[in-house]
C-alpha cells in the first residue's frame, strides 16, 4: 500500500505574528486547538483510491516526523503566505528520497519557482488532476506539472472524507456549497483558486456533507458548546433561488454556522429569514473601506458604497445575526485618518467582530501586476504575506505606519469595554425566536469558566458580566469574543500596536 502524507505548513514556524491561536481554548480545555481543518485535504482523501493509505499531518496541531519511514509520497498545499514553510518540507522530504508534489493557489501562480522544490506540481483546481498524478506516481511516469487547463474543466464539488481529521483539534468545521465568485475586485486572487465561475453543490449533497460531520461532533466543553460549522464559499450570495433552497433545506439540521457574502444580501428579507432560521449566527461582509473613492480603486461592485454600510449592519442585527466587517488599508487614496475614521465608523455601526489587513498584492492578483509594473513590491518574502504586513511601498504612508495602523485598529476593536458595548447592543436589539437566550445551562457555562480564569480579572469578569446579562444571547460568540480580545492582548505582548 503507498502511503501519503498530505501537509498543511504552519505559517508560526516562519513568522511570530499569528493568525491565529486557539490559546485560550487549550488552557480551558487542556487540550491543543487550532482554527479549522483544511477542506482540501479532506476533498483530496475522498479522491484518494482506496489503495492509497491517506495521512493528514496538519502542522498548527502536531508536530511532522521527518525522520518516518511510513511515507512513499507527500502532497503539500500552500498559499502564498505559506510558502516558504511549504518548500523547507519539501526539501527536507526529497533529500530523504521522497516524492513531493505541492499544490494550491501559490503553485498555481509562481510556477516556475515552486517547481525547484517539489518532484510535480499541481496547478489549478486539482479535482481533475490528482487522480491522473497518483496514477503516473505508481506507473513510474510522474509528470512535473499537472495544470488543470489541460484537462477537463471541474462542474461537480465532491464530498470531503471526514474520517481524516483530528475532530478534537478544532474550533470550527469547513463546509462548502459553492466555489467562485462573479466580481473582479482588485486585490482578490479569486480567479486562480477558485474562478469567477460559479459552481453549485447539489443541495442534497451539503446536507449529507453537514450530517456527516455531525456524527463526529462532540462539541467543546465536555460536549456543552457544539462546534459550529463555517461556510467556506467565497461568496453564498450569488444565486438566489439556490441560497434559498440550501437554506431551506438546513433549517432542520440544529446547527449554527458563519458565512460570508456580498453586501447586497441585506436588502433581500425572504433570503435573511430563511438564513437565520438555518442556524445562521455570524455573517461576514467585505465591506473594505469607509471611502468611496478607495473602493472604486479596488473595483469593488456597485453596490458597495460606504453610506450603505452602516444601514446593512442594522439590518443583520435586526434579524439576530452578528455582522463581521473586513477592512483593508493602504489604497492609493486612503488617507492619513484612514485608521481612526474607521475605528470610529465600527464603533458608531455597532460592528461586533472586525477584520483590519494591510493591502496585500499577492502573486496572481491584478494588484500585483500593477504594482510589478510600477516597482512598488518590496518584499518577496512569502512569509510576510499575511495581510498584517506592508510589502509594498504605499503612496501615503510609510509601510510601517500602515503595519501599525492596522494593529491598532485591531487593538481598538478587541478591547473587553468595546466588546461590552457592542453585545448589549445587540442583545437590546433582541429578542429573536432563531436565536434565545442564553439557558441556565449556558449561565452556569460562564460562570465555570469565569472561575478557571479568576486569576485573569478582566477575564473573569466579562464572563460573568455576560453570565448575568438577561438578554444575552449566543455562547459561542460570547467565548469567541473573548478569545479575539486574548489573541490582541498576546500580539500587543510581542511588541506590536504603537501608533
Amino acid at each position: 500500500m503507498i502511503r501519503i502524507f498530505f501537509i498543511n505548513p504552519s505559517i508560526d514556524k516562519e513568522e511570530k505574528i499569528r493568525v491565529w491561536s486557539g490559546d485560550l481554548v487549550a488552557h480551558l480545555t487542556g487540550r491543543k486547538y487550532t482554527f479549522m481543518p483544511k477542506l482540501s485535504a479532506m476533498i483530496f482523501a475522498a479522491l484518494t483510491p482506496k489503495e492509497f493509505d491517506f495521512r493528514y499531518i496538519d502542522e498548527d496541531i502536531e508536530d511532522i516526523d521527518f525522520e518516518s519511514r511510513d511515507v512513499d509520497f507527500v502532497a503539500i498545499t500552500a498559499m502564498t503566505v505559506q510558502a516558504k514553510r511549504a518548500y523547507k518540507i519539501a526539501d527536507r522530504f526529497r533529500a530523504a528520497g521522497v516524492t513531493v508534489v505541492i499544490g494550491g493557489i501559490h503553485a498555481t501562480v509562481m510556477m516556475d519557482e515552486v517547481a525547484e522544490h517539489c518532484d510535480a506540481l499541481m496547478a489549478g483546481s486539482g479535482e481533475n488532476t490528482w487522480k491522473a498524478m497518483l496514477d503516473d506516481f505508481c506507473r513510474g511516469t510522474l509528470k512535473k506539472v499537472y495544470d488543470a487547463k489541460d484537462y477537463p474543466p471541474v462542474t461537480k464539488l465532491v464530498s470531503p472524507r471526514v474520517d481524516i481529521i483530528r475532530h478534537d483539534s478544532y474550533l470550527l468545521y469547513p463546509i462548502q456549497a459553492t466555489r467562485g465568485c462573479p466580481n473582479h475586485c482588485d486585490f482578490c486572487s479569486i480567479r486562480y483558486s477558485s474562478g469567477n465561475r460559479y459552481i453549485m453543490k447539489p443541495v442534497e449533497q451539503v446536507v449529507a456533507d453537514i450530517k456527516a460531520l455531525e456524527k463526529y461532533n462532540k462539541g467543546h466543553f465536555a460536549g456543552m458548546l457544539k462546534k459550529g460549522y463555517q461556510f467556506v464559499d467565497d461568496n453564498l450570495y450569488v444565486n438566489r433561488q439556490y441560497t434559498k433552497k440550501l437554506f431551506t433545506a438546513m433549517k432542520d439540521l440544529g446547527i449554527i454556522w458563519s458565512g460570508q457574502g456580498s453586501v447586497n444580501v441585506v436588502e433581500d428579507d425572504e433570503v435573511l429569514r430563511l438564513m437565520v432560521e438555518s442556524g445562521c449566527r455570524s455573517f461576514s461582509i467585505g465591506f473594505e473601506s469607509v471611502s468611496d473613492a478607495s473602493l472604486r480603486e479596488a473595483n469593488k461592485p456597485s453596490y458597495n458604497k460606504a453610506e450603505n454600510y452602516k444601514q446593512a449592519i442594522e439590518k443583520l442585527i435586526r434579524y439576530g445575526v452578528t455582522p463581521s466587517g473586513y477592512f483593508v488599508y493602504g489604497f492609493d487614496n486612503d488617507a492619513k485618518s484612514v485608521f481612526a475614521d474607521t475605528v470610529a465608523f465600527a464603533r458608531e455601526s455597532h460592528l461586533l467582530q472586525t477584520h483590519f489587513s494591510v493591502l496585500t498584492p499577492y502573486p496572481g492578483t491584478t494588484l500585483w501586476e500593477r504594482f510589478n509594473e510600477e516597482g512598488r513590491i518590496m518584499s518577496r518574502d512569502w512569509s510576510r504575506y499575511n495581510s498584517l504586513c506592508c510589502v509594498f511601498r504605499p503612496k501615503q504612508f510609510m509601510p510601517e505606519e500602515l503595519d501599525q495602523g492596522a494593529f491598532w485598529s485591531a487593538l481598538q476593536t478587541a478591547q473587553l469595554g468595546y466588546y461590552r458595548e457592542q453585545l448589549k447592543h445587540f442583545w437590546d436589539s433582541g429578542p429573536w425566536p432563531s436565536n434565545p437566550a442564553l439557558t441556565l445551562k449556558e449561565r452556569f457555562m460562564l460562570f465555570m469558566i469565569a472561575q478557571k480564569l479568576r486569576k485573569q480579572k478582566e477575564y473573569k469578569d466579562f464572563l460573568l458580566w455576560a453570565a448575568n446579562q438577561k438578554k444575552a444571547v449566543s455562547l459561542s460568540t460570547i467565548i469567541f469574543s473573548l478569545t479575539m480580545h486574548d489573541m490582541a492582548m498576546k500580539a500587543m505582548s510581542n511588541g506590536r500596536g504603537s501608533l
